[in-house]
C-alpha cells in the first residue's frame, strides 16, 4: 500500500471514529424550544360537552409564577347540560399555586371545577413565597373567570365555591378585602380556607358585607401550621354576617389533612350547598 493511500485510510478512520463518539458536554446543543400555540378560547365553544376538559389560554395576560402561559384547566360534570345551572368550584394551590382542578374536598354532585394559577410578581416583598399584591391576583382571576363564564354562562353564581390551601387560603382572604368591582363575593358564595388566611399579609383593608355568604375556615394543630392566623379567621368572618364554621385539624401541621376533607364535603352539602339558590 502506498504511503499516500495509508495516510487516506487512517483519516478516514479516525473521522468514523470522531463521528461515533458522545459529543462533549459542551458540544451538545440543547433542544429546540416547543412553542405550543394557545387554542383560541372561541374556539373552545365546540368542545363544551359533558365530562370536556377544557385548557384555557391568555396569552395576553402575565405569565404565571413558574413562567408559563397563563391557563387553567377546568372540567364539566359528566352529565353537562347548558341548560341547566351548575356551581363552580376554584381552587388555589399553595407554594407558587397552579391551575389543576380538585374535588376532593366536595360531596357527591355535578360541578364545574378549575383550578387558578398566581401571576408572576404578586408575590409579597417581605416573603416571597407569599403572594401578596391581591389587586393583581385578583384582576388576574376575574378576568379568567369571566372570560369562563362567555363560554360556559350556567354558572350557578349563588352555590359557587372557592377553595385554598396555604397561599391559597391566603389569596382569599386577600381578595375579599379589596375595595372597589368586581367584588369576590360577586362571584362565589363559599370560601374555603385550609391553613390559610388570617395573616398580617392577607388580612389588610375590611372584609365585605358576607350575609347569606358561607365560610370554613381549618388550620393544623401542630407545628408549622398557621393556627395562630387563620384560626381568628371564624369570628371576623361571622360578625360579617357569614354562616361560619371553625375547625382544628387535630395530628396535622401545615397541610389540607385528608381526615378534615369529608368533614367539608359533609358540610357544604347539608349547610351551604343546601340553601336555595337566589333568584
Amino acid at each position: 500500500m502506498s504511503i499516500v493511500r495509508l495516510f487516506a485510510v487512517l483519516a478516514c478512520a479516525a473521522s468514523l471514529i470522531a463521528a461515533d463518539k458522545p459529543a462533549a458536554k459542551g458540544d451538545v446543543k440543547p433542544a429546540a424550544k416547543v412553542t405550543v400555540k394557545p387554542v383560541p378560547r372561541p374556539e373552545l365553544k365546540a368542545l363544551v360537552a359533558p365530562g370536556a376538559s377544557l385548557k384555557f389560554d391568555f396569552p395576553e395576560l402575565t405569565v404565571d409564577r413558574y413562567g408559563a402561559m397563563a391557563a387553567c384547566h377546568l372540567t364539566l360534570p359528566a352529565d353537562y347540560d347548558a341548560k341547566k345551572k351548575y356551581p363552580l368550584v376554584v381552587w388555589l394551590g399553595g407554594g407558587e399555586g397552579g391551575n389543576t382542578p380538585n374535588k376532593s374536598f366536595l360531596p357527591e354532585g355535578d360541578f364545574i371545577l378549575v383550578g387558578l394559577p398566581y401571576p408572576k410578581g404578586a408575590n409579597n416583598p417581605g416573603q416571597a413565597n407569599m403572594v401578596g399584591d391581591y389587586a393583581k391576583v385578583w384582576t388576574y382571576h376575574h378576568f379568567m373567570l369571566d372570560e369562563i363564564a362567555k363560554l360556559i354562562p350556567n354558572i350557578d353564581k349563588t352555590h359557587s365555591i372557592i377553595a385554598g390551601f396555604s397561599n391559597g387560603g391566603h389569596a382569599i382572604d386577600g381578595m375579599l378585602r379589596l375595595s372597589g368591582k368586581p367584588k369576590l363575593t360577586d362571584y362565589f358564595g363559599t370560601f374555603i380556607f385550609a391553613d390559610g388566611g388570617g395573616t398580617d399579609y392577607s388580612s389588610k383593608g375590611n372584609l365585605p358585607n358576607l350575609k347569606g355568604k358561607f365560610a370554613y375556615a381549618c388550620w393544623g394543630g401542630e407545628k408549622g401550621s398557621n393556627k395562630l392566623a387563620t384560626s381568628q379567621l371564624p369570628k371576623a368572618l361571622k360578625v360579617k354576617g357569614a354562616t361560619v364554621v371553625g375547625s382544628e385539624m387535630v395530628g396535622v401541621g401545615h397541610s389540607f389533612g385528608e381526615t378534615e376533607k369529608p368533614k367539608v364535603a359533609e358540610w357544604l352539602e347539608k349547610v351551604a350547598l343546601a340553601t336555595p339558590a337566589k333568584k
